[in-house]
């Protein structure tokens, strides 16, 4: 089933808070760039516009906003019990190691990956991995990019050729769709889960973001969430509290001054738990700073 790539068994990992190993390295991230010295890259603050909501924009009854926080709920069960089981967060570990490489070699765009990572953390919570079976998380997570790349990107490569980056275990194309059916089924075809990216177009949507500046901001909410969702701590929280505590970090570096009001917004226009978010806002604070030490 499983062919083993010649040479690449003993390979190591590298540190799953890799940064530089996670992003497109010809893109600007801004804050969490980083120079070849491990220099951080200070982001541009003196052009960012202020984003304020009107009360319209906070009206309550928002049919959109009330459709995905249902359907968040739908996707997101049972992962308060991932991150007590090691076995799963190695497996988690060592997948994502890889998957992100295949990500910077290919240019995949943030979608992608935040639903491959998706299929994954659903399917494996959902599937029993047998400890003597140590390809099974490896023909997971490729048959995971194959079915996200398959829904998002106009480029899609052969899965022969997906299979880069000195991956461990290499997989013949049957193998890998079977894989495809065998996730397709058990996540019982629900492919275009809500995801903290749909939260951040749809705010970003509701302030009428449209300018360069206001994209800008975007893309480094996709970029920290990419960095983010690598680290299994955050795969209890649900992808509206996610995307409300990515967002007030980033606004938090590029706005500091307009902070309060905007985390009292966002709050009220996603309706989330404020210690839930406040909690996550923590966790990706002592990530980042990690990061400096």
């Amino acid at each position: 089933m499983a062919l083993q790539a010649e040479g690449t068994q003993q390979i190591q990992s590298p540190p799953l808070m890799n940064l530089d190993g996670l992003l497109c390295e010809e893109e600007d991230l801004g804050v969490y760039s980083f120079e070849e010295n491990g220099s951080e890259i200070p982001a541009e603050k003196e052009n960012f516009v202020p984003l304020f909501l009107n009360e319209h924009d906070l009206f309550w009854e928002d049919d959109e906003l009330i459709s995905l926080m249902s359907k968040e709920k739908q996707t997101h069960q049972g992962y308060v019990d991932f991150f007590p089981d090691e076995s799963l967060v190695l497996a988690r570990k060592e997948a994502l190691d890889w998957v992100f490489k295949v990500k910077a070699h290919y240019g995949f765009n943030a979608l992608t990956m935040v639903l491959a990572v998706n299929y994954f953390d659903r399917f494996i919570l959902s599937f029993k991995f047998q400890e003597d079976t140590p390809w099974m998380a490896q023909l997971t997570i490729v048959a995971c990019l194959s079915l996200a790349t398959k829904v998002e990107e106009t480029q899609v490569p052969l899965l022969l050729d997906l299979q880069v980056e000195e991956a461990r275990y290499v997989f013949d194309s049957n193998t890998i769709q079977r894989m495809e059916l065998l996730v397709l089924s058990t996540l019982q075809w629900r492919m275009n889960p809500v995801t903290p990216i749909s939260f951040f177009d749809h705010i970003t949507r509701r302030l009428g973001l449209r300018t360069h500046l206001h994209w800008d901001f975007l893309r480094r909410c996709e970029h920290l969430l990419l960095f983010l969702i690598t680290d299994s701590r955050f795969v209890t929280y649900t992808p509206s509290i996610l995307a409300a505590a990515t967002m007030l970090h980033v606004i938090k570096e590029v706005e500091p001054c307009h902070y309060p009001e905007y985390q009292k917004q966002l709050i009220a226009v996603l309706k989330a738990c404020e210690d839930k978010v406040n909690a996550c806002y923590k966790l990706i604070s002592e990530l980042l700073e990690s990061q400096y030490k």
